[in-house]
Formats: structure tokens, sequence, C-alpha cells
């Protein structure tokens, strides 16, 4: 009876999440369709766009290759979801080095070949995805949800993720240190607690936690949940920040 209840509450979570996971991929396409009609002449809402681009990716082919009837359809949208990921970084870059830039502190040249170089290192990573270089093959047999393989350039990939994640906090950072006002300073943190939510939101723990999950799948559902709601929420946070 334990064993029933435990199963069926943790298929209850694992839908629910599912249908957060597809809520913020529809949420994201909203906010940048309205940003594309109507920001789109300012830089930072349109390097939010490629922010909003990326998520839109990654969260489609989650919410789709978690539903997938095929091991071969499941792979395929899982492997769209990593083009969202992998170019998730650059376009972090990119929007925190225009948010700094409206700050009256443009590039003086090094951050814009930080910006490409980063760019064209998301490009090399991404040429080794359909290559399963840069993650391996569908592993569809282990709870609690199938992953792709982690590889050593998984390993990579995460270290350039953080890095480049972390130069963007800075900006951030930079960033509110300049805004004067009140109302800019409370704009700026709005914008810097929503823009957590792609940052952590988008990754695919289960590549390096398989084995926790597995052991622990109600947890893991439940986790899952709270996460896709707080990354929700925040997300809406963060557009409203940039629309201001």
């Amino acid at each position: 009876m334990t064993f029933s209840w435990e199963t069926g509450f943790i298929a209850v979570l694992r839908t629910i999440s599912q249908i957060f996971t597809a809520g913020i991929a529809i949420t994201a396409f909203s906010i940048l369709l309205h940003t594309m009609m109507f920001n789109l002449r300012d830089r930072v809402a349109r390097t939010f766009a490629f922010i909003l681009i990326c998520v839109v990716i990654a969260f489609a082919g989650e919410a789709i290759g978690s539903t997938a009837a095929t091991k071969e359809a499941a792979e395929f949208w899982l492997q769209i979801q990593w083009i969202g990921i992998v170019m998730l970084p650059a376009s972090y870059l990119h929007f925190s080095d225009a948010l700094l830039a409206t700050t009256g502190r443009p590039s003086r040249g090094r951050r814009i070949w930080a910006i490409r170089l980063t760019y064209f290192a998301c490009l090399v990573f991404l040429v080794g995805l359909p290559l399963s270089i840069l993650v391996g093959p569908l592993v569809s047999d282990q709870p609690p949800a199938s992953h792709l393989q982690r590889t050593v350039v998984t390993d990579l990939f995460t270290f350039f993720y953080a890095s480049v994640m972390l130069i963007a906090w800075t900006l951030f950072l930079r960033s509110y240190q300049r805004t004067r006002t009140p109302t800019s300073r409370r704009r700026m943190i709005y914008l810097g607690i929503g823009a957590i939510a792609p940052a952590l939101g988008v990754f695919p723990y289960l590549l390096f936690g398989s084995g926790v999950a597995a052991a622990r799948p109600t947890l893991f559902w439940l986790v899952a949940l709270v996460s896709n709601i707080v990354v929700e929420t925040l997300l809406i946070i963060m557009a409203y920040a940039v629309a201001f």
C-alpha cells in the first residue's frame, strides 16, 4: 500500500512538474514576442531577447523530450534542450555588458572581445552536440527521468558555464553600484534576483546527481516542481525589470 501510494504521488509530482516546464517555455516565448514587438530598439531588451530564446529552446526541449513516446524522439529533444543551455552563457554576458553600458560605462574593447570569444566558444561546444561529444547518448532505463549521458566535455562545459555566469554577475554588481536613484537601485535588485532563474534553472543537474535522484525520486520531483515554480516567477520579475 505504501509503495503504491508513493508511486502515485511521484507520478503526480512528475506530471505537474512537466506542466510547469512547458509553462516556463510558453511564458518565456510570450515575453519574447512582447519584447520583439515593443522594445527591440533598446540594447538591453535586445540582449534580453537572446536569453529568452535560450530559455524557450531549453525548456521546450525538456518538456517535449520528457513526454516523447520513443527513445529516439526523447534523445532528439533533449539534444535540442542543450542548444539553449550551450548558448545561454554568451547571452548572459552580452546582456550584462549591455546593462553596464546603460549606466554610462560602455565597453572600451575588452568586454566586446570577451563577448565575441564567449559566443565562439559556445559554438565550438555546440558542434560537439550532434557528435555525442558534449553529451553522450540517452539514458532511458535509470530513474527518476531520462537524461543524456555525462562526458568529460560536459564537465569542461560546466566549468565554462559557471565561469562566464560569474563574470556576468560581476558586471551586474558593477551596474548596481553605478546606479544612483532609489528607483533605479530597486529595479536593478529586481533584475538581479530575476536573473537567477535562467542561469540556475536551465542547467540539467540530473547529469551530475542521477544516483542521488534515483535513490530519492520523491524528493527529486518535489525539488524539480518547486524549482520550476520559482523559475517562472523570477523570469516574470526579470522581464518586469527589463521593461523599465
